[in-house]
C-alpha cells in the first residue's frame, strides 16, 4: 500500500500545475534532509526553509524519503570526505577546534566525518538535483505525458480495480 501511496504523490506532483522551479527546489532541499544523518541542528535548519520558502513541500518530504535510501549507500562516499577534511587536512584543525568551542556549532556534530561529508557532498549536488528536477519536470509535462498515457501497460492499469485510485491523478 505503500507503493501506491508513492506513486500517487509523484504523479499528482508530475501531473500538478506547481511550478517545477517550486517542485525542483523542493526536491534538492529534501535532499539534503535524506542525504544527511537525520538527528543533525542543518536539518531542522533545512526544514525550516522548506516551511518558509516558496517550495513544494510534498516534493521535498517525498525527497527526504527517497534520498534517505540513496543517502545509505552514500555513507562510505561521505565517509571519506569528512575524513578528509576532518583528519587530512592539518591546516583546518584550528577551524574545527574554534567551531567546536562555540555555543550551538557542536549540536550539528560537525566532528563526525560521516554527518560532515554527507552535509558536503548534499551540499554539492544541491544544484545539479534542482536543475535536473526541472528540467525532468518540464520535459515530462511537454513531451512525456501524452505518451505515458498512451502505453499499453497504462491502457491495461486503467482497466484495473485500482486505477480508480489515480483516475484524478493520471492525464
Amino acid at each position: 500500500m505503500l507503493w501506491i501511496k508513492l506513486v500517487r504523490k509523484i504523479l499528482t506532483i508530475l501531473n500538478s500545475n506547481i511550478s517545477p522551479f517550486e517542485i525542483g527546489y523542493g526536491v534538492a532541499l529534501g535532499s539534503i534532509i535524506g542525504l544527511t544523518p537525520f538527528l543533525a541542528l542543518h536539518n531542522l535548519v533545512v526544514f525550516i526553509l522548506i516551511i518558509l520558502l516558496n517550495v513544494n513541500i510534498s516534493s521535498a518530504l517525498l525527497a527526504v524519503a527517497v534520498f534517505s535510501i540513496i543517502g545509505h549507500f552514500t555513507d562510505p562516499i561521505a565517509n571519506l570526505i569528512g575524513k578528509l577534511l576532518l583528519v587530512k587536512m592539518d591546516f583546518l584543525n584550528p577551524f574545527w577546534t574554534n567551531l567546536y568551542n562555540m555555543p550551538i556549532v557542536p549540536l550539528t556534530r560537525f566532528n563526525n566525518t560521516v554527518v560532515l561529508g554527507s552535509l558536503v557532498l548534499s551540499l554539492v549536488l544541491f544544484v545539479p538535483i534542482a536543475v535536473l528536477t526541472i528540467k525532468f519536470i518540464v520535459y515530462y509535462r511537454s513531451k512525456l505525458a501524452s505518451k505515458v498515457a498512451q502505453w499499453k501497460i497504462m491502457k491495461l492499469f486503467k482497466l484495473s480495480p485500482i486505477y480508480k485510485i489515480f483516475s484524478a491523478y493520471i492525464p
